[in-house]
């Protein structure tokens, strides 16, 4: 716990120092004025409410502790990253901000970085994970004003390619990413070129729509791939989202359940109608998930749909 207060003081004292040269005369060090940009709206909205939350509350415990002043200034970029452009230029010229304790996304962090490098203010961005936030395109250096406090796509990418080989011996990887998105679009490639060098195999790489919500044809390619894991890097919604379409049944098959969709039942011991149904062939399988998605697809979420589970997916469910 001191050791993170430490971190916390350090990093507040680094940004007031680096401050000094550039808005002492627009605002007192003892009473600055930290900027916030990020989404409060939208679909990435419980990202941007959550760090803004966070930087209220860590500006409180300061402010009690060491007797300052500091105040926030906040904008909401809609995870947009002209809207991000728009509330750094007001912050700068007409907030008079000490620095910017954000952005929260990396498309924002990119436009907000180049935008600075006229006049300098210091950026520490606690969530923009792409690589080139911090490096400056047009001189491949990195910036002198733009800081980050986690890690970089680069990084995560290439640790969990090595995770695969190193710890759960994963050989066979399918990859589902949104192409629209600079966080996930980035993970994806570190990933992929590390996997190289760990004797990984992607199987399949699937890149979907920001706005996709039926991941029935991307399931079906990654159950086709033969697989033995998947990785999705995207925000939580999105992994929720496709990762319900995974779901496996808690419970067998009854022999009552079975009846009601074939119309016959195949068992041998058909003495209790809430037995298991046994019996059937790998076609009436089949048969019987396509009578379901026929039939019931109304009963289940937008999205869902019956299928059989792969060997990968019956040893997952077994671990489980």
């Amino acid at each position: 716990m001191r050791f993170k207060k430490l971190c916390a003081l350090t990093a507040v004292a680094a940004m007031l120092v680096g401050c000094s040269s550039t808005s002492q005369s627009k605002t007192s060090i003892k009473n600055p004025i930290f900027g916030f940009i990020g989404p409060l709206t939208g679909d990435a909205s419980q990202y941007g409410t959550a760090v803004k939350n966070a930087l209220e509350l860590a500006v409180e415990k300061y402010n009690k502790e060491n007797g300052t002043k500091i105040t926030i200034k906040a904008y909401d970029d809609k995870a947009d990253a002209t809207e991000a452009v728009n509330a750094y230029n007001k912050l700068v010229d007409d907030d008079n901000v000490t620095a910017i304790l954000s952005p929260v996304t990396t498309a924002s962090g990119l436009a907000v970085a180049n935008a600075s490098k006229a006049k300098g203010t210091p950026i520490l961005t606690p969530s923009g994970t792409g690589d080139n936030i911090t490096i400056d395109s047009s001189t491949k250096k990195a910036y002198k004003n733009v800081f980050r406090i986690c890690t970089n796509d680069s990084y995560a990418g290439t640790y969990l390619a090595k995770l695969c080989n190193t710890k759960f011996n994963f050989r066979k990887v399918a990859i589902l990413y949104n192409k629209e998105l600079d966080y996930s679009a980035g993970l994806d490639a570190s990933f992929e070129k590390e996997a190289k060098n760990q004797n990984v195999n992607v199987v399949y790489s699937g890149a979907y729509n920001a706005n996709t919500k039926d991941f029935s044809t991307f399931i079906s390619k990654v159950k086709a791939s033969g697989c033995d894991s998947v990785y999705l890097p995207d925000y939580y919604e999105s992994v929720v989202t496709i990762t319900k379409q995974f779901l496996i049944s808690k419970y067998e098959i009854t022999q009552k359940q079975y009846l009601k969709v074939m119309g016959t039942n195949p068992s041998h011991f058909n003495s209790n109608e809430l037995n298991p149904v046994e019996q059937v062939t790998l076609n009436n399988a089949k048969l019987f998930c396509e009578k379901l998605n026929t039939e019931y697809s109304r009963l289940v979420p937008y999205g869902f749909k019956f299928d059989l589970p792969t060997e990968a997916q019956w040893e997952y469910a077994c671990r489980a």
